[in-house]
């Protein structure tokens, strides 16, 4: 091999690594970023649930993407188990297109009431743009957490019954973080700026 072709192969190999690193770190942090949501004072959101969900007692709302693998398990979790007693739960299912999904009907055989709203109706009704996010709304019609449901990203312990149990017992909640997916163009080009896979940017 000539001294130019060993540089030219060396040369290919670095910018290989360099493309590596960069790639390797944007998959890094949509794995490990927690995505923001609102605090418990956004009255939009604190509107949109009353509205959802009127009756005046304990209320929690469930925020999937169908998109979503963390939101996938998430809805395998909601449907396992047993649920608190005497609570309202809503699963607003997120699709692309605003389409109904096979996760709707296995939610509603496990008791789950669900709303199908499209990556923009959930950033503009519910200011949200991410998920799975847990909302837990008081029988006085506030919002007692808005967040996440594990410690940790792809966990299996999932907090939320401790949450509700913790918030109806006047005991303070931990504040999780939310691991998922962005739902909304904005924040999926913050987390995923060279669009390596895909997401709610690519949809019309």
């Amino acid at each position: 091999m000539s001294k130019r072709s060993r540089w030219l192969a060396g040369l290919g190999l670095g910018i290989w690594l360099v493309a590596g690193t960069a790639v390797g770190g944007v998959l890094l942090i949509r794995h490990m970023v927690a995505l923001p949501v609102p605090d418990t004072g956004d009255t939009g959101l604190r509107d949109a649930i009353r509205a959802l969900l009127p009756a005046p007692t304990w209320r929690a709302v469930h925020v999937m993407y169908r998109a979503c693998p963390c939101s996938q398990r998430t809805i395998t979790h909601l449907t396992a188990g047993l649920r608190p007693r005497d609570l309202q739960e809503l699963v607003v299912m997120i699709d692309d297109h605003g389409r109904p999904g096979p996760e709707d009907d296995r939610l509603r055989a496990a008791g789950f009431a669900v709303v199908v709203l499209t990556p923009m109706q959930l950033q503009t009704e519910l200011h949200l743009e991410a998920a799975p996010v847990l909302v837990v709304m008081s029988a006085r019609g506030e919002l007692a957490y808005v967040g996440g449901y594990n410690r940790h990203k792809q966990s299996a312990a999932y907090e939320d019954t401790a949450i509700i149990a913790d918030l109806r017992a006047d005991r303070i909640a931990p504040e999780l973080p939310v691991f998922g997916c962005a739902t909304s163009a904005r924040l999926a080009r913050i987390v995923d700026p060279l669009h390596l896979a895909p997401g709610p940017q690519d949809t019309p």
